[in-house]
């Protein structure tokens, strides 16, 4: 079984928290880069599933707000473009998939949406993780999402690292949950009847110390069930 990851582009380490994710949840699993970078967009095609990475900001002309560029930080067309296809390829495929901040927001772009470009430029209090090593804050679930079934709960804690979170949902896809001041911080399919699993999370999943948390651990098992009932 390869899962395929999205490259963040950054340090060895970051991307290395996303290996050992799998490896902790998906036994037997091996990881398969996807990178703009080194150009492995066709190794999709031996993946089972794909995790889409968090990293720099999606490029604002993406979602119609071109004029302010200023306020994004590592900013890469070609990764956008990139990551746009493996989106069309996986959900071309049926593939399950994972999306972690950037990931959500790449997401939700590729399919019409919107994003707030800065958080507390908007109004909105900081989400960044500033010193801390995992700054954390409260998630309201909608009830009866897949994101509810998933953890069986209607709220927790998550950690947050992001000044960027989804404004507009876009085609076909729902909120499921909410900060304690109104964030988005998870999506999924509005309609999931005969879709592959899907879960947009805001949250750090591959960062959380917590391992009872039903946000890292039940979302993680969910994530490997749907993939082995794909590969029978």
């Amino acid at each position: 079984m390869v899962i395929g990851i999205t490259d963040p582009m950054r340090d060895e380490v970051t991307y290395a928290q996303y290996v050992t994710l799998v490896k902790r949840w998906i036994p037997g699993a091996t990881t398969q880069i996807l990178s703009c970078v080194t150009g492995t967009f066709s190794e999709i095609e031996k993946c089972q599933a794909v995790i889409l990475s968090g990293g720099g900001d999606v490029h604002p002309k993406f979602y119609g707000i071109e004029e302010k560029t200023d306020l994004a930080k590592e900013v890469s067309i070609g990764r956008d473009l990139f990551e746009f296809d493996i989106i069309r390829e996986l959900m071309e495929r049926g593939l399950p998939a994972l999306a972690i901040c950037r990931g959500t927001q790449i997401f939700n772009v590729a399919m019409g949406g919107t994003l707030i470009l800065d958080l507390e430029a908007a109004g909105f209090a900081s989400h960044r993780r500033g010193d801390a090593p995992e700054r954390l804050h409260g998630i309201r679930v909608t009830e009866g999402s897949l994101l509810h079934k998933v953890t069986g709960t209607t709220s927790g804690t998550v950690n947050t690292s992001h000044h960027q979170a989804v404004d507009m949902p876009g085609r076909g896809l729902a909120v499921s949950a909410r900060s304690d001041d109104n964030v988005v911080e998870a999506l999924e399919w509005a309609e999931p009847a005969e879709k592959p699993f899907l879960l947009l999370l805001q949250w750090h999943p591959e960062r959380m110390k917590d391992t009872a948390n039903p946000f890292a651990t039940k979302i993680m098992k969910k994530f490997a069930a749907a993939i082995a009932a794909g590969t029978h």
